[in-house]
């Protein structure tokens, strides 16, 4: 089979390595599509380091191959699948409460974390979810994505009719919007592409913002009888978005830090008064557990939320490297690994 190895930064290898023997509690899937996320992109560029050598790929989908004999009856032979390549060892304490997005063992070099840039895996049933028969495998590739803002959202508690701010229309922005759309929100997007917030539009947002040519702090204002948004999530690493969030959030609102930052940490752009004033709630989330991730790929398969506008480019192994390149344009969605490319 084909795997495709990080062996440092900005060298990744294609090697030619042995199928995975099947194992009697495990399942063999052929992975078809696997998203090339920012997780992926920092190893790659080595603005984050597990270790290496390191097989990525996170955001992964395919079709059962064989099923070992104590593996259970769930699946068949033939079934698509997305799969969830973050390891968890349902064991240490956050695991154990429900937390498992931010289990301690997620990333141990022992358990060979993540892996979606092979052609083929053994994967344990739990880490397994059937998608729709109308959904295609370079759709369920977008499961964990959206696993990751059902999780965003649901911390921040969103309900119906309530006005939400996603700021930034990448392809984690776009996604967010269709979610908390789903959720009975009322979406606002805000970014500085005009080419995103127009996919914004077409994908069903209520308005959207350029704050480098409007004054967005006034025209939320304006939608919202003058008290701002509800509830706000950040999905841009600029320190302008930060901004943003405090200045759209009504008094009493929760704004979710989604990004995560490289290099230099910014500061909270308000004042603790303010803050503590205003009842503000902030909070950051990292992953998904594996409720959210089956919640995903439903929400994929009954069609409420569309991800084929945010495919940019499907790479086969070897214009991988290129599309990682391409990847973290901002000009650029989602580029997908395609291992039968």
């Amino acid at each position: 089979m084909k795997s495709a190895v990080l062996e440092d930064a900005r060298k990744i290898v294609v090697k030619e390595l042995p199928k995975p023997e099947l194992q009697s509690h495990k399942i063999l899937v052929k992975i078809e599509y696997c998203g090339i996320c920012t997780l992926e992109q920092r190893l790659y560029t080595g603005d984050m380091k597990i270790y290496y050598p390191i097989v990525p790929g996170h955001e992964a989908s395919g079709v059962v191959m064989e099923i070992g004999e104590r593996a259970g009856t769930a699946f068949q032979v033939g079934d698509k699948v997305a799969l969830d390549m973050v390891y968890r060892c349902n064991v240490c304490h956050f695991c154990r409460t429900g937390q498992s997005n931010l289990c301690e063992n997620r990333f141990n070099k022992s358990v060979r974390p993540l892996g979606g840039f092979n052609e083929y895996i053994l994967a344990r049933p739990s880490q397994m979810h059937m998608v729709g028969k109308n959904l295609t495998l370079e759709e369920a590739a977008f499961t964990e994505p959206v696993a990751c803002c059902i999780h965003s959202l649901t911390k921040l508690e969103v309900t119906l009719a309530e006005d939400v701010l996603i700021i930034g229309a990448g392809p984690m922005g776009l996604l967010h919007l269709q979610v908390a759309r789903a959720m009975g929100a009322r979406v606002f997007v805000s970014d500085i592409n005009e080419d995103r917030l127009k996919t914004a539009l077409e994908l069903g947002a209520d308005a959207v913002f350029n704050p480098a040519k409007s004054d967005v702090k006034a025209e939320l204002k304006s939608l919202t009888a003058g008290r701002g948004v509800d509830a706000c999530v950040v999905t841009s690493p600029a320190v302008t978005a930060l901004t943003s969030a405090f200045e759209g959030i009504r008094k009493g609102g929760r704004i979710n830090i989604y990004t995560a930052y490289m290099g230099t940490t910014p500061e909270l752009p308000i004042d603790l008064n303010t803050l503590h004033r205003s009842e503000i709630l902030v909070t950051g989330t990292e992953g998904r557990t594996s409720e959210d991730f089956q919640m995903a790929a439903r929400l994929l398969s009954h069609g409420r939320v569309k991800v084929k506008s945010l495919i940019s480019r499907v790479v086969g192994y070897q214009d991988l490297a290129e599309g990682i390149e391409d990847s973290i344009s901002p000009d650029t969605q989602r580029v997908l690994l395609g291992t039968g490319q």
